[in-house]
């Protein structure tokens, strides 16, 4: 009788260690920040914007929201641009929110070129916009989106500063951090969780052991 309740002990154990793993491994949200303007006479000195990115599935949501009082703008895609690590077959953004599709390999200012890029509207612009990034292959983990392009910049994008000088109030901003971040998003492997289950088991199957001398 003993042994049989020791050995769905066990097993509820192993199970709570599975489900306990798989809690763990949800996605933490990256981010960044757009902080060097290109014309700091027009929109100031900032920061101008957040930008956080999150792997949701094979997929990555990405927002981006002005910091009082700068919103963004730009037709043509030329509101927020941003790379790709790895293969960018089958590539797409969808799901727009205050945004909408915009073009590929487009200049943003001094800041460089950029694979994508989304467009909007003429200023005042939005204070807040947001999409989701697919593609093929999908996304191991939400710093795939963060990439540096030549010029050394991962994102930029068209900010407009409503106490900016008249008929000056738009310029672009890009992120200040050019080193790639230490993917936060972690995943535990098969191999740990076996072991963690394993180990469960034995320390259960000791503790069989230890009530069946006594008997």
């Amino acid at each position: 009788m003993a042994h049989n309740y020791l050995q769905k002990l066990a097993i509820s154990f192993v199970l709570f260690a599975v489900v306990a793993l798989g809690a763990s491994s949800v996605a933490k949200a990256d981010s960044a920040q757009l902080t060097v303007p290109n014309d700091s006479a027009a929109i100031g000195t900032g920061p101008f914007a957040n930008i956080t990115y999150v792997l949701n599935g094979n997929a990555i949501d990405v927002s981006v929201t002005g910091i009082t009082p700068f919103t963004l703008f730009g037709n043509s895609g030329s509101m927020f641009g941003f790379n790709v690590v790895g293969d960018t077959t089958g590539l797409t953004i969808a799901d727009f929110v205050n945004c909408a599709a915009g073009g590929t390999s487009q200049q943003m200012s001094t800041f460089g070129t950029f694979e994508f890029t989304v467009g909007g509207t003429t200023p005042p612009g939005v204070p807040n916009f947001s999409f989701t990034v697919m593609r093929d292959i999908g996304f191991q983990n939400a710093n795939q989106l963060f990439e540096n392009n030549g010029d050394g910049y991962a994102f930029a994008a068209h900010i407009y500063n409503p106490n900016g000088p008249e008929n000056a109030r738009t310029g672009f901003a890009g992120n200040g951090d050019v080193v790639v971040p230490t993917p936060t998003s972690t995943v535990p492997e098969p191999a740990s969780m076996f072991l963690l289950g394993t180990g469960l088991v034995g320390a259960v199957s000791g503790l069989r052991r230890r009530i069946t001398n006594k008997h």
